[in-house]
């Protein structure tokens, strides 16, 4: 189960350094402060029957509403 997770992590750190310089430029022309800026992402990841994770895509800002059981009860 570690090596899973950290399969998982790896993905998304790669993926938030490979667009390091856009998330960097935008930070740039919206943050004031760069010390109390934020934003969320969501990564959509499939896994495969391998156990590898496959990145789908990333969501700026994703949805937090719980629209049906199976929402609340991934989101909570």
């Amino acid at each position: 189960m570690n090596l899973f997770w950290s399969r998982i992590f790896d993905v998304i750190i790669k993926s938030i350094i490979s667009g390091e310089n856009s998330i960097f430029n935008a930070v740039k022309k919206t943050c004031i402060h760069k010390t109390n800026c934020f934003e969320l992402f969501g990564f959509d990841i499939l896994i495969d029957s391998d156990l590898k994770p496959w990145l789908i895509e990333i969501n700026l800002s994703p949805s937090l509403a719980c629209e049906s059981a199976i929402d609340h009860s991934i989101k909570s």
